[in-house]
């Protein structure tokens, strides 16, 4: 039995579902304001009713012992119908609930009072009801009133329900992606460990291993010395070589060595032909910059440019400018759709929480046509004479 047109009541069950309410066990807030309902009617029974797709469910009661009964057979569905409160004087003489099983058995209805539940969306979902076996029963223009304030504030209880709801669920995605990106870090993190260890074993271990070979070789074997000694002295060579390319991957700039405006442009330039970007770069400089500076917009570099990448630019524009202070500007139109995902995250809380550990700040932004921005301002640290 459902007289609402069918989008009316796909919206009105959307709503009443939002709110996680039914089945929910008993609450006192909601079981006082019932009992309040009763005592300022002077009715026998009380009830907080929700109108369900096929049934009607009381979240709280005052001296009835069901819980729910068929839409059909409740007195709310058309309470929900109007917006003020619905008076029924004499069930039993009301052709819509003379043959209804609660007027002619247990609790025997007779008086009927109902004031609609609404929402912010201006559904009605239920509403408080007062009843009573007796028709002598005559409300006054105060009593409906208070019944209505009543439904009005259920109506904010459910609202501030489901804003809880939505704050936990969120909190709960929050923690979730905390994790993801805690998780994410970790693994970059070994991956950098693996990838120092491995350049350690590889470059630097095995090489002195056939050093250490060729020197021992050149002590017994006289008439092939100097051939072992200059395989010594290249693999020495390549161990020095080897060294200062991991400094640079640890540290690529300190204040005692590197032009830090040359390693930023072959970063980006190797960046570029790597992934195959068509990069406009322009560096404007009005001083050199300070190593601490520089190393601070490598390091930004390194995780600002992978970010980009992830959306499959093939074209930026990257310009790092210095006036009062460091400006560092990316843009670029995506190639995918910007869905986020845990590394992205991880790319991007990097970058912003270096840009805030230095004094600066990072905005992202996207225009009207799809262009994506990265503005990044630093504070300028002065070369030391």
């Amino acid at each position: 039995m459902n007289n609402l047109p069918d989008l009316q009541e796909e919206m009105r069950l959307a709503d009443l579902y939002s709110f996680g309410i039914l089945d929910s066990e008993d609450e006192e807030d909601f079981s006082q304001l019932v009992e309040l309902a009763a005592n300022i009617t002077n009715c026998q029974m009380a009830a907080l009713s929700f109108i369900d797709k096929d049934r009607q469910w009381f979240k709280a009661v005052k001296n009835i012992s069901i819980r729910e009964t068929r839409r059909e057979e409740a007195f709310c569905h058309y309470t929900i119908q109007q917006n003020e409160v619905m008076l029924v004087p004499d069930a039993a003489r009301d052709p819509r609930f003379q043959n209804n099983p609660y007027v002619n058995g247990d609790p025997r209805i007779s008086f009927y009072a109902g004031a609609p539940i609404g929402t912010s969306s201006g559904q009605k979902v239920g509403s408080v009801c007062v009843f009573d076996s007796s028709s002598n029963i005559q409300l006054s223009r105060f009593q409906q009133e208070a019944l209505q304030i009543i439904a009005n504030q259920v109506s904010r209880l459910l609202e501030l329900r489901r804003k809880n709801k939505s704050l936990i669920n969120y909190t709960n995605k929050l923690i979730e992606s905390e994790k993801a990106l805690h998780r994410l870090s970790i693994k970059e993190e070994e991956k950098e460990k693996s990838f120092i260890a491995h350049q350690l074993h590889e470059n630097f271990a095995q090489t002195l291993a056939a050093t250490k070979l060729y020197i021992e070789f050149a002590q017994t074997e006289k008439d092939l010395s100097e051939s072992f000694l200059n395989k010594s002295r290249e693999n020495i060579e390549h161990i020095i070589n080897e060294i200062r390319l991991l400094c640079n991957y640890i540290k690529p700039i300190d204040e005692f060595q590197a032009n830090a405006q040359l390693l930023i442009n072959e970063l980006v330039e190797q960046w570029a032909v790597n992934h195959r970007v068509e990069v406009d770069f322009i560096m404007e400089l009005e001083e050199p910059l300070a190593p601490a500076s520089g190393l601070t917009i490598y390091r930004l570099l390194q995780t600002v440019l992978p970010l980009i990448k992830t959306y499959r630019a093939q074209q930026l524009q990257l310009t790092i400018q210095q006036e009062m202070d460091i400006e560092m500007k990316f843009q670029y139109r995506p190639q995918t759709n910007n869905v986020v995902d845990p590394a992205k995250l991880l790319l991007l809380k990097k970058s912003i929480s270096m840009a805030q550990a230095e004094g600066g700040q990072l905005l992202v932004n996207r225009t009207a046509d799809g262009i994506h921005r990265i503005d990044i301002r630093l504070p300028q640290i002065t070369c030391p004479a």
